[in-house]
C-alpha cells in the first residue's frame, strides 16, 4: 500500500511535459522502513517496484504517458535484469536515473540505475512491451509515431539486444 502511495505521489508530482525521449531523467526517493528486509537493507523486490515508478515518471516527463493512456495503451515488463552493487539502507536518499534507449521488433528498452551521491548502487535493463486495451501488442512503429521529442540512439545498444536474446524461448 505504501509503495502505491509513493508511486502516485511521483506520478502526480511529476511535471507533464515534452522532455526529450532518449535523454536520462531522475526521480528521487528515500529508503523507508517498509522498504527494508530482515537484514535492514532495501528488499530486492522493492527495487523492481521503484523502477516501475521511475519509468512512469519518465513517461510523464516526456509527454508519452497521456498519449498512451488516451489510446488505452499501457507498458508492461517483458523482461528485466538487475545488478546490485551496494546496499540501500534506511533513510538513504537516492535517485533513479531512467533512460529510454530504443526498440527492437517487439519491445522498448530502458536503462535504469539507483544512484547515491554520483555512485551507482544498482543498475537494471528493462524490456517493455506496449499493449492496447484488449491486451494485444502495439507495434513499436505505432509508439514511435506518437508526438514527442525523440532523441534515441541510431542503433539499439548491444546490451539491450543481449537481454532480448537471453530471454527468447528456445522451444515452442
Amino acid at each position: 500500500m505504501l509503495m502505491t502511495l509513493r508511486w502516485l505521489v511521483r506520478l502526480i508530482g511529476t511535471r507533464h511535459g515534452n522532455a526529450a525521449i532518449g535523454k536520462p531523467y531522475t526521480t528521487t526517493f528515500r529508503v523507508m522502513p517498509s522498504d527494508l528486509d530482515i537484514l535492514m537493507h532495501m528488499n530486492n523486490g522493492r527495487y523492481l517496484s521503484v523502477l516501475d515508478a521511475g519509468r512512469t515518471s519518465y513517461l510523464v516527463k516526456t509527454g508519452l504517458w497521456r498519449q498512451l493512456r488516451a489510446r488505452t495503451w499501457h507498458p508492461v515488463v517483458a523482461a528485466q535484469t538487475i545488478v546490485y552493487r551496494r546496499s540501500l539502507t534506511f533513510g538513504t536518499k537516492y535517485d533513479v536515473r531512467t533512460t529510454f534507449v530504443g526498440f527492437d521488433t517487439k519491445n522498448g528498452y530502458f536503462d535504469q540505475a539507483f544512484v547515491v551521491d554520483g555512485r551507482e548502487y544498482a543498475s537494471a535493463v528493462v524490456a517493455i512491451r506496449y499493449l492496447d486495451g484488449s491486451g494485444a501488442s502495439v507495434p513499436p512503429s505505432e509508439v514511435l509515431a506518437l508526438n514527442g521529442d525523440w532523441a534515441l540512439p541510431e542503433v539499439l545498444p548491444e546490451w539491450a539486444t543481449a537481454l532480448s536474446d537471453a530471454v527468447r524461448p528456445t522451444s515452442a
